[in-house]
């Protein structure tokens, strides 16, 4: 489970911090129109692209994209030392939890966006459930080494 729960943490850590770089790199708008396109030519999907991001958008999320890459870091951190910084585990899955009900809330009063970034709100909010369910199996042995 300890192993598992490493894989996961690291891959999502490396994950933000590539999403991260390109959106501070390249913009918002590119960096979901690349999401976009990979998405469409491995699903088949033929709905229409996102539209032009305005300037405000792109200048929020370049400064949030700042903080995404710092998460991804503690990620990293954190997978690197486990079994130490186990305790970490589910206040970093809530973290990515709160992110996917972000994107609910967006959902609901905003309207449904390009699918792919409802695969990633689905992702969202599984994966953090996985991460706890790692945590508490890696937990296991420390609790009989405790009895």
């Amino acid at each position: 489970m300890l192993q598992a729960l490493r894989i996961c943490l690291a891959l999502l850590g490396l994950s933000a911090i590539a999403i991260a770089l390109s959106i501070l790199a390249l913009g918002a708008e590119a960096t979901a129109s690349m999401a976009e396109g990979v998405f469409d030519a491995v699903s088949g999907w033929r709905g229409p692209p996102s539209g032009r991001w305005p300037a405000t958008m792109d200048s929020e999320l370049r400064f949030y994209a700042a903080l995404w890459g710092a998460y991804g870091i503690v990620l990293l951190r954190a997978a690197w030392a486990l079994p130490r910084t186990l305790p970490q585990a589910p206040w970093l899955a809530a973290v990515f939890f709160v992110g996917g009900m972000g994107r609910v809330l967006s959902r609901v009063s905003v309207g449904a966006p390009h699918p792919v970034f409802t695969l990633l709100m689905v992702i969202e909010l599984l994966l953090p459930v996985l991460m706890v369910l790692l945590w508490m199996g890696a937990r296991a042995p420390e609790r009989e080494v405790k009895a």
